[in-house]
């Protein structure tokens, strides 16, 4: 029986792959870097910034691995807004968090962040289906969507994070580096 999280370790390799041209594994290592030792948000207010958090915890949630939380993919996503996406598609990512806030209030009469975790669940879960159904028509922008943003970048993030890489996919890192005209 293949589980959601099956279906999304399945799929983030082909997510990803877009993106490998872009971002080379040491830009990819700069950000993690980056997210690893930041203080605030640069890119989100902290409002927005734990909408992130809440969103991608729901997408990727802690099971017996780490989740996303854990993985600090809301700082992942927040360097990646800063330094690599331009003022309209940060604008565009921002606007959305701000429509998902506003749903919330009117489906729960909660904020995001304060409703439940079904709630918050079902809400991601419409916008999912909203975006399958943009996909399947091929709308111009469907891949842009600020929704579509927050997935791929949720489980980029997930998957090359330590605790993606190491307690989930369970690769081993090797340290240090390998010399090949090291002197013996």
């Amino acid at each position: 029986m293949t589980t959601r999280r099956d279906a999304i370790r399945a799929i983030a390799a082909i997510a990803a792959l877009p993106l490998v041209e872009k971002l080379s594994a040491t830009e990819l290592g700069e950000v993690w870097r980056r997210a690893n030792t930041l203080a605030e948000p640069r890119a989100l207010t902290a409002a927005e910034y734990q909408i992130v958090v809440g969103a991608a915890e729901r997408i990727i949630p802690r099971t017996a691995t780490p989740g996303a939380t854990d993985a600090r993919v809301a700082d992942f996503i927040d360097v990646m807004l800063a330094d690599w996406y331009d003022a309209p598609d940060r604008a565009r990512f921002k606007a959305g968090l701000g429509e998902l806030d506003d749903s919330s209030v009117r489906v729960t009469g909660r904020k995001f962040v304060l409703a439940r975790e079904r709630q918050q669940i079902e809400l991601l879960e419409t916008l999912d289906r909203e975006l399958s159904e943009r996909r399947q028509k091929t709308e111009a922008g469907a891949d842009d969507h600020w929704f579509a943003v927050l997935k791929h970048l949720t489980i980029w993030g997930y998957y090359t994070s330590r605790p993606g890489i190491v307690e989930e996919l369970r690769i081993q890192l090797v340290p240090g580096r390998y010399d090949g005209n090291a002197g013996y």
